[in-house]
């Protein structure tokens, strides 16, 4: 009997045995993910991916860069017409353009461009950093969050328009002056670049005059006194290669040793507290206007989602409103930053305070927004245009990423 059941077991096993085998061969097989994807396809697929993510997680600082270069190329020749106007006095735009080129060429106008390019970059990747990492710790941080206030006050969440304004305008200010002590010695350079020329004939002690003897100064009686026939002529020479820029402006770093040779290493920061002014006011203007003109247009629209029409206006009507309310301040900081190499003797402006009175005084408000027109006119395509930028950056990285905003 035990030796059938060793039996009847055998064959159940030689049967179970043939039945796996034939399951096994009707099964196919399934290719390892080294054959499906070869390990250097593997590496270069992994290594797409790291690029992907970590341009999404720097998305703020790659669209602020992309925006700054090309806001910079197409704004930088107003924004220097703009400082002749403030600092120097012409009958129009036209007139200060024609000049200018007639002068120094198309050139001239990008005279000192590297500096502020490079400072747009980086103090626009950095503003829109730090406003961002701002509005997130005040939403974080926000007192009232949670609280119904009798005085209605905004709180930080951005659930309405007023808490949309007062969280931007607050991370802007932050923004602003945080940039403004970094830049102010760019900001010193570029003005000074721009206004080389022009600056240099104030600093001219003394220029040849026309005579008889071929432009050599007048001949002296024995005495040491100018003969009476011997008038001097005020008309000066033509001193050919005048368009050049002068020796101490050749360069960015040239202009930095000038500086320093002047007012030693304190005079880069010349002129910082309006400096910080302005960009605090400024930037706070900005962010908040923009943030605001963009969710009321959303709103209106009644989209989930706001597109590049959107971000033109908000942009461009942000930039008028903050230009137009803190122009004066920045008249002001370039008319006293223009007097950073001037000697002491020549100095106009012996403060703000002083230079408001005078300009005012002499000018009236009209004097103030000297050189404003050249600013609106830029205003609004170039912001525009920054906005639609930086928009379409971020969201394009958000899609190589495949990751929501």
């Amino acid at each position: 009997m035990s030796r059938r059941n060793s039996i009847d077991s055998a064959e159940n096993s030689r049967l179970l045995g043939k039945a796996s085998s034939a399951q096994a061969v009707s099964q196919p097989i399934k290719p390892s993910a080294d054959i499906l994807c070869p390990p250097r396809q593997q590496s270069s697929t992994q290594h797409t991916t790291y690029w992907r993510l970590a341009l999404y997680e720097n998305r703020t600082l790659a669209s602020a860069i992309t925006a700054a270069i090309v806001g910079m190329l197409v704004g930088y020749p107003f924004d220097s017409l703009k400082t002749r106007m403030q600092t120097n006095h012409y009958p129009s735009i036209l007139a200060c353009a024609q000049r200018s080129i007639a002068e120094e060429g198309i050139s001239g106008l990008y005279r000192g461009f590297l500096p502020p390019l490079l400072t747009a970059s980086v103090a626009k990747s950095l503003s829109f950093s730090f406003f961002e990492k701002t509005k997130l710790w005040l939403r974080h941080h926000d007192p009232y969050a949670d609280k119904k206030s009798v005085l209605r006050i905004p709180d930080f969440q951005r659930k309405t328009a007023g808490s949309i304004a007062l969280t931007a305008g607050l991370s802007g200010a932050v923004a602003g002056a945080m940039i403004a002590a970094l830049c102010c010695p760019l900001e010193l350079v570029k003005v000074q670049m721009q206004l080389a020329k022009l600056l240099d004939k104030k600093r001219m002690p003394v220029a040849l005059p026309l005579g008889p003897d071929s432009a050599l100064q007048p001949r002296l009686k024995a005495g040491g006194e100018i003969g009476k026939d011997q008038s001097v002529p005020t008309t000066l020479k033509p001193v050919k290669g005048a368009a050049s820029a002068p020796a101490w402006a050749r360069s960015n770093l040239s202009v930095v040793r000038e500086i320093i040779r002047c007012r030693g290493v304190a005079g880069l920061y010349y002129g910082i507290r309006l400096h910080i002014l302005r960009d605090a006011s400024g930037t706070a203007i900005y962010f908040a206007a923009y943030e605001t003109i963009k969710e009321t247009l959303r709103q209106i629209t009644g989209s989930e989602t706001t597109g590049p029409m959107t971000h033109m206006l908000a942009g461009g009507s942000c930039g008028v409103l903050s230009w137009l309310l803190i122009f004066p301040v920045d008249l002001i900081k370039s008319s006293i930053q223009s007097q950073a190499l001037q000697p002491k003797e020549a100095v106009i402006f012996n403060g703000p305070w002083h230079c408001m009175r005078s300009t005012y005084s002499k000018l009236g408000i009209c004097g103030l927004y000297r050189g404003v027109s050249v600013s609106l006119i830029r205003a609004f395509p170039i912001h525009g245009l920054n906005f639609v930028v930086y928009e379409w950056a971020r969201s394009t990285i958000c899609w190589l990423a495949g990751r929501r905003e």
